[in-house]
């Protein structure tokens, strides 16, 4: 299928026209779609660090307005310098459940102190009161009490108390009660390490990559899901990073770390007196996953769509593709093409078909008056007898007449005088003039605008058949016209050929099965002439008159009967006698004239066997078949005699005959299809040259040999091609023509008998060889 240039072009252009849009659209729906979709992952990755840093600052922030809250709101009800701790109980428990709701008050909360600064004590809501224990001591917590802001963050390392394992690295400091004053106490509020982990831990949402928080000293607050103690690769690379950050605003940038690309988020949180700074890096691949997903899905979408494609185009090439490859194989049956191009190959095989064609109907129309005549010599003679009335129809329309609606009439021709026309003529000329008759009789008729077609039964005997359209207030006319050139035509050819011209225009008829029953009338009342007269125009129906007095005899009945006697058609005859005998009787009360009838039938039948050139005393051993005719009295007695000694006996007689005739016939179109079969040979060239009809020779071919006419003939040349294509090195052109064959005719017809074309006949034979 590839080697043909038209089959690749067009499945290319199939599959470009399919696919080369979907490929498009799928590149720029992947291209922009994917970029879209990635601004606006990145946007919603942004907006999500913006959302968790707010949500941090503002949980730092509500940390320390509740403790500045807590610096006004906490009341022990005497001056700290003044409280006596141990001894003034409902002080303390106030204290006590001041610490209490303080811790209550936010989750970030972990623990909270309450410093006093008289009574050197730090009072703590989970352990109760812890006196300070030595100097150094007691001077970072009035350190503490000392600074000059009322709420601020410090490190929580320098504090005794603190729990380094729960708490922040950071701790809120409010001194009580604030303001200028100065003071004797401060609230230490110890953050939760876990809370605040876990808030940092917000800004990266898949925990794939990194958070941090750092004072702007660089100390580090919070690495998030991190411990601070084991901070990964990527921490120590953002702390690092952070540095180059140090501004509060926002920014963010893309980074590259062992090989990974990072998203890096910077931004600063004001604290008291202090600035944090926070930085998040997350990978690019956790953020783009959902946009690698759909990228994906696009890109299967996309080769789905490619795929159906290519199979849609696939089925679109064939279904367009096999009207080519079916003319291909009607045109090359077997045989592979020598060009490349299928429309060349198809033009050269058309050029070649429409070549043939014209040579036969060439052919045809050479053949086809002798076809005609053939033809109509045939129907009036009663060889058609066999067709039924549609099927002559057809076979006269085939030949050029036209049927529908036309009225037929018969006419007969007859010369005589021939040895009497002044030595113009000698014995022996009978064929020529009348073939001579005929052709002055058609030149007449086409001068008389007359529907005429002539028949030359070559023994100074001539008929005519003439259609016209049927028309019932016309058929008078058309016998008047009949007559009119009846008359022109005894005088033409009585002036012309100098013999005499007997002229009888029979019956007409839209049936064609009665054409030759009327023709047979009419060439019978020709011998109803009077004798002498050199011009006469008869009328069968005045020649044979009908009236009262006239013989109810069933004439068409019988010339079936003596056509099927001729033939041989033994269960015909049967039916035709049983219904001659039922006609009889029908159209007549009287037996004497149903015997009458009878013996008419046989009379005839007797000529009809001798014609044939039988003898009918030979069936029955020579008795006298009148007398014992004469003895049956029955009808039906007479009809079965007849039957048993008469037909019974001269249709098996006839049988073997003819078999033997058939035989012979068959044997000499044998040898002329041996001696001809280069040529132009036909069945019905060979039936005209053998003096009998394509029917017949059709049927008793097939019945000796076996083949119809066409396939041992077909058979007979390819044999003599393969001897020559075994015993010479002629091209196969040749040999197609020396065995009366186009070239590419017999190619096809050769691989279709043998299976091989010519070529891989003679290869396969020198190989064997």
């Amino acid at each position: 299928m590839w080697r043909q240039p038209y089959r690749k072009k067009g499945l290319l252009i199939a599959i470009l026209s399919a696919c080369l849009p979907a490929a498009i659209i799928g590149v720029i729906l992947y291209m922009l779609g994917t970029q879209q979709i990635e601004k606006e992952a990145q946007k919603t990755y942004r907006n999500q660090v913006a959302y968790a840093t707010e949500r941090i600052n503002q949980n730092l922030v509500h940390l320390e307005t509740i403790m500045a809250q807590w610096s006004f709101n906490l009341n022990l009800g005497s001056a700290y310098s003044e409280l006596d701790i141990y001894k003034d109980y409902k002080s303390t428990r106030s204290i006590y459940q001041a610490l209490t709701w303080i811790k209550a008050s936010d989750p970030l909360i972990e623990e909270v102190h309450l410093y006093l600064d008289k009574q050197q004590v730090v009072i703590k809501e989970s352990s109760g009161i812890n006196p300070i224990k030595n100097e150094q001591e007691l001077n970072t917590y009035r350190g503490l009490a000392s600074y000059q802001r009322d709420v601020y963050w410090t490190k929580s390392d320098v504090l005794p108390l603190m729990n380094p394992d729960k708490s922040a690295p950071y701790a809120l400091i409010v001194r009580l009660p604030g303001g200028l004053v100065e003071t004797e106490a401060a609230l230490i509020i110890e953050v939760s390490a876990k809370q605040l982990n876990k808030l940092i831990a917000e800004l990266d949402v898949e925990g794939a990559g990194s958070t941090l928080l750092m004072q702007q000293d660089g100390d580090v607050i919070s690495l998030g899901g991190h411990a601070l103690s084991k901070p990964t690769d990527l921490d120590k690379a953002l702390m690092k990073s952070i540095t180059h950050h140090q501004n509060l605003e926002k920014t963010s940038s893309i980074e590259s770390w062992n090989k990974d690309t990072y998203s890096v988020s910077y931004g600063g949180m004001n604290r008291v007196g202090n600035t944090w700074t926070f930085a998040v890096a997350t990978p690019l691949s956790q953020m783009t996953k959902s946009v690698q997903t759909l990228s994906r899905f696009i890109i299967l979408t996309g080769c789905f769509g490619i795929i159906l494609a290519l199979i849609l185009s696939w089925y679109s090439f064939r279904h367009m593709y096999n009207p080519v490859r079916r003319l291909m194989q009607q045109l090359l049956p077997g045989r592979v093409s020598t060009s490349s191009d299928e429309f060349v190959t198809i033009a050269d095989e058309w050029k070649n078909l429409s070549r043939e064609s014209q040579i036969l109907q060439e052919r045809v129309d050479r053949q086809l008056p002798s076809l005609r005549e053939s033809f109509l010599l045939q129907l009036m003679q009663g060889h058609l007898s066999f067709l039924s009335e549609a099927e002559l129809a057809g076979r006269m329309e085939q030949f050029g007449w036209d049927v529908q609606e036309r009225e037929f009439a018969v006419i007969a021709v007859k010369l005589h005088g021939l040895y009497r026309s002044e030595g113009k003529f000698s014995p022996g000329d009978e064929q020529l003039v009348t073939f001579a008759a005929v052709n002055i009789t058609q030149e007449l008729a086409e001068a008389m605008n007359l529907d005429a077609n002539t028949i030359n039964l070559q023994d100074l005997t001539l008929g005519l058949l003439v259609g016209r359209t049927e028309r019932t207030s016309q058929l008078e006319e058309m016998r008047a016209n009949l007559f009119h050139f009846a008359e022109a035509l005894a005088l033409t050819l009585n002036n012309l050929l100098h013999v005499e011209v007997t002229v009888c225009v029979g019956a007409s008829t839209q049936e064609l099965h009665k054409l030759s029953l009327y023709f047979e009338n009419a060439r019978n009342a020709l011998n109803h002439r009077t004798l002498g007269d050199e011009q006469q125009v008869l009328d069968v129906n005045d020649i044979m008159p009908g009236g009262h007095d006239a013989i109810a005899y069933p004439f068409d009945v019988e010339a079936a009967i003596l056509k099927a006697l001729r033939s041989g058609q033994n269960l015909e005859l049967d039916e035709l006698l049983n219904g001659f005998l039922a006609q009889l009787k029908a159209r007549t009360t009287k037996e004497l004239d149903v015997r009458q009838g009878l013996l008419q039938l046989f009379g005839n039948m007797q000529n009809t066997i001798m014609l044939s050139g039988f003898s009918p005393l030979a069936f029955n051993d020579g008795i006298d078949i009148w007398r014992q005719m004469s003895e049956l009295k029955e009808p039906e007695a007479i009809l079965l005699w007849m039957k048993k000694h008469i037909v019974t006996p001269y249709v098996n007689r006839l049988h073997r005959t003819q078999d033997m005739q058939l035989r012979q016939l068959v044997e000499n179109v044998l040898s002329t299809i041996h001696a001809n079969y280069a040529k132009d040979i036909s069945l019905e060239g060979c039936a005209d040259l053998h003096g009998t009809y394509a029917k017949k020779l059709s049927i008793g071919f097939k019945q000796i040999t076996g083949l119809t006419f066409i396939d041992y003939v077909t058979q007979y040349r390819l044999n003599k091609a393969k001897q020559l294509l075994l015993e010479t090195d002629e091209k196969i052109n040749d040999i197609a023509g020396s065995v009366g064959y186009q070239a590419p005719y017999f190619n096809r017809l050769f691989k279709k008998y043998e299976g091989i074309t010519p070529g891989q006949y003679r290869e396969q034979a020198e190989q064997d060889a």
